[in-house]
């Protein structure tokens, strides 16, 4: 059985370990505070957990040897029978402490694990010197000079045998490297319209050579390429970030993965190493979510997303990027960055309300699984999109611009929140910053070019305008450009140019709009014939594109014709009841179904209680969430019922209520026809000349049916004044207008021409 002194060393032993281990864990937590605050790298942790599992046996064999020194009795003490050989005098000695006893003390253990920590705090400091000076092979691109702080780098596509993993990897590294402050991503459009200035179709694959010579043609220092090889299952990531100049390799990564579900962490480590080697801070890439948790674990739905981003951005194929988005979905419901891109697409073509509101709700929820500024984007999405508090839609995209004051999104996006806010002197601020930002993005030149024309800075607008010849063509832009000549009197070339438009962009949503343009340019001179034909087109259209809420619209446009026109409303009843045979409502999606717009019809047809009926379906069938935001929109059917009931007056108040509306000349239009019905000459005067004077890029689908015709009443109603110079003015062209008019219409232009010559027989 051990003594007593064998029983107290043990128990020793056991108190310094546990003192040791409660130490070490102190130590280690005020290690990884330190690491986490002065953004030191990585290796700092785990260098000091090696530190102090190396000194744990050098403490536990000096609690032994000293405890057991302490306890121990004299190696030689003399016996009795030895009393005669010492000299009086003379006291015992004890035998020398042996070596290992004199080596592990108390003091060289603390010595020692002092020294330890002084060397890591040492090659720490001097690791991080030479990282921000530059110096050595540890030394950042940014601190030795190589490249600037947030330095435009483009890039490249990977190579592979697979050509869709090929463009996965390369867009998935996209997503990854775009969370970097450190660099600045060149964007897809810039690269297109780059390949276009070199005179290479914009779907040229963008090989490390070609990224190349578009970095020295533009100035950007840097390119990243790199490849994907096959190892077994698995695969082998490397990625090179290589001067534009003279193509040295200035930082290179590698990492790999045993099988495709791998692979996404594998882009994770390659992009942390370059971004490192860049420069980025310890911090900053620690704060970086992954790569798996900003966009998706699922290999199969980043292959889809990679898809449509292709199809959005080099085949220009909005429909085909929301199929590929909803495949993506489909996949992985939380996949925040599929569900945002959705969103936005959707909104571009004006595509479904239901499926838009859905693909925001569904980001806006997963909001945690974005970099940060993807989630600033997705807040700001909700609120311009569900809550429509376009102060939080600012806030958010001021958010985003905290992060780069240069971000050229956010810039034009807040200037479109001005733009909805009908501040229109704001939004040409904010656009102008964000052409600044970005020059070279078409998107940002063609809003510069409508808020310039909806502030009648004609010059400013034609000068935007002709600087979008300088990039590849877009469909969209030159429907903007069609819009615009008609505001500034050139129906021609407007014509010539949504002419153009269906002839090159056949099956695309802007084709629609071109078809719907030319068909409002036949409203306008009173054809109907020929405008009903316009709108069947468009609505055959829609419906091969798979938007049955705008056929719908469209059935309903040729019921209106009939009502308004003809005055003929039980034909317009007739027309209406073919459109519910043609397109069953129920089987729109939900939010997109037009019971609004039917039972706007049904009560301008007289059917007032019918068509109440139809309006509260819209409220039956709102989820209850969107409500408190939506509610104010009730104001509208309230307005309906009062103006069919004759009190256009209450229909105003109830109106002016609304949320403003960017078409302002539609509001004015909207106001002096409630005036006219109120009997307010003076007032319906005045808002009937703001109509006609105000600039709006978009006018032209208000004064398809409202420009004749306002003419027309001008004319009266100053007449009725005898003013008999506007009225002569308002009658002579409306007169020119509605020259080739259907003969149903003639009628109404014989009158107008008559009492013009006699206005002129009487004013000689």
């Amino acid at each position: 059985m051990p003594n007593v002194a064998e029983r107290m060393r043990a128990s020793r032993v056991w108190g310094v370990l546990a003192v040791y281990l409660g130490a070490s864990w102190i130590v280690l937590q005020i290690v990884d505070v330190v690491k986490q605050n002065l953004g030191l790298p990585d290796w700092v942790f785990p260098f000091a957990l090696l530190l102090l599992l190396i000194g744990l046996p050098i403490i536990l064999a000096t609690a032994f040897l000293q405890g057991g020194r302490a306890s121990a009795e004299p190696t030689h003490a003399a016996s009795a029978s030895d009393d005669s050989a010492r000299e009086p005098g003379d006291l015992p000695t004890a035998s020398p402490a042996p070596a290992g006893q004199r080596l592990f003390t108390w003091k060289n253990a603390l010595l020692g694990g002092g020294l330890a920590f002084l060397f890591l705090a040492s090659a720490t400091g001097v690791f991080m010197y030479m990282r921000t000076s530059g110096i050595g092979p540890v030394g950042s691109l940014v601190a030795a000079g190589v490249l600037e702080d947030q330095a435009r780098v483009i890039l490249a596509e990977f190579e592979s045998d697979d050509e869709t993993l090929e463009r996965t990897v390369t867009e998935s590294l996209r997503v990854d490297l775009a969370q970097s402050p450190i660099l600045t991503l060149v964007e897809p459009d810039s690269i297109a319209d780059a390949l276009t200035r070199m005179g290479l179709p914009e779907d040229t694959e963008l090989s490390e050579q070609t990224a190349r010579q578009l970095a020295l043609r533009d100035g950007i220092p840097a390119v990243i390429a790199g490849e994907i090889a096959s190892l077994g299952a698995g695969y082998v990531l490397t990625a090179r970030l290589v001067s534009a100049t003279d193509g040295a390799v200035l930082a290179s990564a590698r990492a790999s993965s045993k099988d495709s579900d791998g692979l996404v962490e594998a882009i994770d480590e390659v992009s942390a190493s370059l971004r490192e080697r860049i420069g980025e801070s310890y911090t900053s890439l620690r704060e970086t979510p992954s790569l798996a948790h900003v966009t998706t674990g699922s290999l199969e739905a980043l292959k889809k997303y990679t898809q449509a981003y292709d199809a959005r951005h080099r085949d220009e194929d909005s429909e085909a990027a929301i199929r590929l988005l909803e495949e993506a979905v489909e996949i992985d419901s939380t996949f925040a960055l599929a569900w945002r891109d959705l969103s936005t697409i959707v909104d571009n073509i004006n595509g479904s309300w239901d499926q838009q509101i859905n693909a925001t709700e569904a980001a806006y929820r997963h909001r945690d699984r974005l970099s940060e500024r993807e989630k600033y984007l997705v807040e700001a999405s909700y609120h311009a999109d569900i809550t429509e508090d376009y102060g939080q839609v600012i806030q958010a995209y001021e958010s985003m611009l905290r992060l780069d004051p240069d971000d050229a999104q956010a810039l034009n996006n807040i200037g479109f929140a001005y733009w909805q806010m009908v501040d229109f002197e704001n939004a040409l601020i904010w656009y102008q910053k964000s052409h600044e930002a970005a020059p070279d993005v078409s998107l940002h030149l063609a809003n510069v070019a409508v808020a310039n024309a909806n502030l009648g800075n004609l010059e400013a607008a034609a000068e935007a305008y002709a600087g979008l010849d300088s990039f590849p063509p877009n469909a969209t832009w030159d429907m903007w450009y069609a819009s615009y000549l008609w505001m500034v009197g050139d129906e021609a070339r407007a014509r010539a140019v949504a002419e153009q438009v269906q002839a090159e962009f056949p099956n695309r949503g802007a084709s629609v709009w071109a078809e719907g343009s030319l068909g409002a340019f036949e409203l306008l001179h009173g054809r109907l014939d020929n405008a009903a034909d316009h709108i069947e087109r468009t609505v055959e259209q829609n419906l091969a594109r798979g938007a049955p809420e705008n056929a719908f619209g469209g059935l309903l446009s040729l019921a209106n014709l009939q009502l308004e026109y003809y005055g003929d409303t039980a034909a317009a009843l007739a027309e209406f009841e073919d459109a519910l045979l043609r397109i069953d409502p129920e089987s729109i999606a939900p939010l997109d179904r037009p019971w609004g717009r039917i039972g706007g019809f049904l009560i301008r047809a007289g059917e007032i209680e019918r068509g109440q009926e139809y309006i509260e379906r819209t409220w039956s069938e709102v989820p209850e969430r969107l409500l408190p935001w939506w509610e104010k929109y009730r104001a509208e059917d309230r307005a309906r019922i009062a103006r069919a009931e004759g009190r256009p007056l209450e229909a105003l108040e109830e109106l002016r209520t609304l949320p403003p509306e960017a078409c302002v000349p539609c509001r004015y239009q909207r106001d002096a026809r409630l005036f006219d019905e109120a009997g307010r000459a003076d007032s319906a005067v005045a808002y009937y000349e703001l109509y006609l004077e105000t600039p709006s890029n978009f006018r032209l689908f208000v004064d398809d049916n409202r420009l004749g015709p306002t003419h027309e009443r001008l004319g009266q109603l100053y007449d009725e004044r005898g003013d008999l110079e506007n009225a002569a003015l308002h009658y002579a062209a409306f007169v020119e207008l509605w020259a080739d008019a259907d003969p149903v219409l003639q009628p109404r232009v014989k009158a107008a021409q008559d009492r013009l010559e006699e206005i002129v027989r009487e004013r000689g």
